[in-house]
């Protein structure tokens, strides 16, 4: 299995019901550039009553993932293209090219990208599979050491199997930065749930926490404490014969 099967796997997962009201076309907004680069944690997990059971294979590919990365290597129009790199935990690297384009909704970079600045009620994508598909709203969460309003997605179905999932994407970039699916299916008498979890763990655009986030007296602390070495080293200095 390679890095496209494990994208259209994670696409697939929220092609499912979801809150479906009137809404207008928007304005698609390009929230990243050439260059940016998202890097995600993997979680995965699948059981079943019975014995001789086997999880799928794409499930044993997330298991068997450390991180995924997409790297931005294009950005024209509504279309972002770029680099996806899975990272096995036997220190093997897949990477493969792909693309998305936030207003349409085609390539194989659905969910990882959408318009920056979307709000609620607003379509995920243009595309019919996913027109229906509505931001739920906004709320404040914090990844990477800094608060950021998210857009959120919750989706459900019971059409054959029962589904659950949540998606989250940085409202000012439209980049996914936490998505969680879980599902369980019955046939005869045994069941089977599986689930799957990305999150964001590191990106060029969020290195350290934004200033807005550090108290006044942590400033203050870092500003006293390198006073205090400068002094102490020109003192040293003088001192020296």
């Amino acid at each position: 299995m390679n890095s496209r099967i494990v994208l259209l796997n994670l696409t697939s997962m929220f092609l499912v019901s979801a809150l479906v009201m009137a809404a207008s076309a928007q304005t698609r907004i390009m929230g990243v550039d050439v260059g940016n680069k998202f890097r995600y944690s993997v979680a995965a997990s699948w059981s079943s009553d019975d014995p001789n059971a086997t999880a799928p294979p794409y499930i044993v590919d997330y298991k068997n993932t450390e991180w995924v990365e997409v790297s931005v290597t294009a950005v024209s129009g509504t279309n972002i293209t770029g680099n996806f790199t899975q990272r096995l935990w036997n220190e093997t690297e897949r990477t493969v090219e792909t693309w998305v384009d936030v207003d349409a909704g085609n390539g194989s970079l659905l969910l990882f990208f959408i318009s920056a600045n979307l709000t609620a009620g607003d379509t995920l994508y243009d595309s019919s599979s996913y027109s229906t598909r509505l931001i739920n709203g906004t709320v404040p969460r914090t990844y990477l050491g800094g608060e950021r309003d998210t857009n959120y997605l919750n989706v459900t179905s019971h059409d054959g199997t029962n589904t659950t999932g949540s998606l989250y994407w940085d409202k000012l970039t439209g980049v996914l930065v936490d998505q969680f699916t879980e599902n369980t299916y019955q046939t005869g008498n045994s069941t089977y749930s599986w689930s799957v979890e990305f999150q964001i763990i590191s990106s060029d655009l969020w290195v350290v926490p934004e200033f807005s986030t550090w108290t006044p007296a942590l400033l203050l602390l870092i500003a006293l404490t390198s006073a205090t070495i400068i002094v102490a080293r020109q003192r040293a200095r003088i001192r020296t014969p």
